[in-house]
């Protein structure tokens, strides 16, 4: 009886525990560049053995010659397509022999970088890209949103995309989402989410001996995994995208202290229209305690800024309403204010003036101002650090991430030249740039 080994059975790990006679079924391209990792070959057969000859010193012979072995064998197939694997398969067990059969393209002894370094890149075994298989068996939340947005985008790109809980023969790619529901096909990618303990990195390794690429989510994963071991040509990194529906919420700015431009000019709080010149009001809001404040702040709702007034003291509003702050305010000069006392308290920053008690705490103002335009740069430096921060990831749109696997796939299936396929160089660096990275053939 013929046992039908699985990926992870490792042929050499069981070949060296039990040794027994080797038969390759199939003397074709595929076998002589991966011979060289079958260690002990007993009989070559074919079914076109006549055009063959010698091949490592041995005759190639016609399938029913392996009948010959009385004792227990080891069989490898050494055919590429799996429906063709199936019908040998069905062919040999009719020679009534004992042992296990091997796929040679889907065993994890048969496979590593130096196969892959032997790739012949030009296009004379080209492949083209029509059907994508995305396979997630996650119903839940974000492996399937992932699995999703890229459906979606594939099939507005005009291929045929799927999503389904295993790998199909038929298509042109396999894409597992995550790296955990892998099964050997060749072009197969794995996305690779994080890899936490040397148990899920030796399954991880062993995966990459067939599989096309693993797709990490960042450089330093990648690298970390190249550092530990893993195969350099078969990692790449693409990072995840966002679904661009996050706005920045608008910065709160406090004020906790009555407008006395009535009577003098020590807290300075005409200046505040003045500030604001040039300022973004989707960046900010205002809130402000303390009285005479209206007619500012009738100003500031007409140059667009939204602002919360509260014109007298409620002590009890007053302590709930300071740790919502993000920025304490104060423009005056007079020894210092109390509010920033408080602000400090819940830890929210400081926009005030470096004088007074201000300066004795020990503890460094986040924006000291003595001036209108200080105070103006302080405000605009925020609304760019808001604006930096919102527009490092206003690339990483589903759209692109799955255009990067795109390119990808066609490198895999050597579907479109690389001097086609790294056009977009000088717009990013994750996706088939991480691919080529050591990389100069074009």
């Amino acid at each position: 009886m013929l046992i039908e080994a699985k990926f992870e059975d490792d042929f050499n790990q069981i070949y060296n525990q039990n040794k027994r006679p080797v038969i390759v079924y199939g003397a074709g391209k595929g076998f002589l560049k991966r011979k060289n990792y079958i260690h002990r070959i007993d009989m070559i057969c074919d079914k076109n053995y006549g055009l063959y000859g010698k091949l490592d010193g041995l005759v190639v012979q016609p399938p029913e010659s392996m009948k010959v072995f009385e004792e227990p064998v080891y069989i490898i197939i050494a055919v590429r397509r799996k429906t063709l694997y199936h019908d040998v398969l069905c062919e040999i067990k009719k020679y009534n022999l004992e042992g296990m059969v091997f796929h040679l393209y889907q065993n994890i002894s048969f496979g590593d970088s130096y196969w892959e370094n032997e790739k012949d890149f030009s296009l004379d075994n080209s492949r083209q890209l029509r059907s994508i298989n995305l396979v997630c068996r996650d119903t839940d939340w974000i492996l399937h949103k992932f699995a999703e947005r890229m459906k979606d985008i594939l099939i507005d790109k005009g291929y045929d995309a799927r999503i389904t809980a295993d790998t199909t023969e038929s298509a042109d790619i396999n894409h597992h989402i995550i790296y955990s529901s892998y099964k050997a096909y060749e072009n197969d990618t794995i996305m690779i989410t994080h890899i936490n303990n040397m148990y899920a990195f030796e399954f991880l390794k062993r995966q990459l001996r067939t599989a096309g690429m693993g797709i990490c989510m960042s450089r330093e994963t990648m690298n970390q995994l190249i550092g530990m071991g893993a195969p350099r040509n078969k990692l790449c990194y693409i990072n995840p995208a966002h679904d661009h529906v996050i706005v920045p919420r608008k910065r709160v700015v406090g004020i906790t202290h009555r407008c006395y431009e009535h009577i003098d000019t020590r807290k300075r709080t005409a200046a505040l229209l003045d500030i604001i010149d040039g300022v973004n009001p989707d960046c900010f809001r205002f809130a402000i305690m303390g009285s005479g404040w209206q007619n500012i702040i009738e100003v500031l709702k007409a140059r667009g800024f939204e602002t919360t007034y509260y014109p007298e003291f409620d002590y009890e509003r007053y302590v709930s309403l300071v740790p919502t702050f993000d920025y304490y305010l104060f423009m005056g000069f007079d020894e210092g204010s109390m509010g920033y006392l408080d602000a400090m308290a819940a830890g929210v920053k400081t926009i005030v003036t470096p004088q007074g008690f201000h300066m004795d705490n020990g503890f460094p103002i986040d924006y000291p101002c003595r001036t209108v335009e200080e105070f103006r740069n302080a405000f605009l430096d925020i609304q760019k650090k808001v604006e930096a921060r919102r527009q490092s990831v206003e690339s990483w749109t589903w759209k692109s991430y799955t255009e990067k696997h795109i390119e990808i796939w066609k490198y895999l299936l050597h579907a479109e030249p690389l001097t086609k396929l790294t056009e977009n160089q000088l717009f990013y660096q994750d996706g088939i740039f991480s691919v080529l990275m050591n990389d100069n053939r074009v």
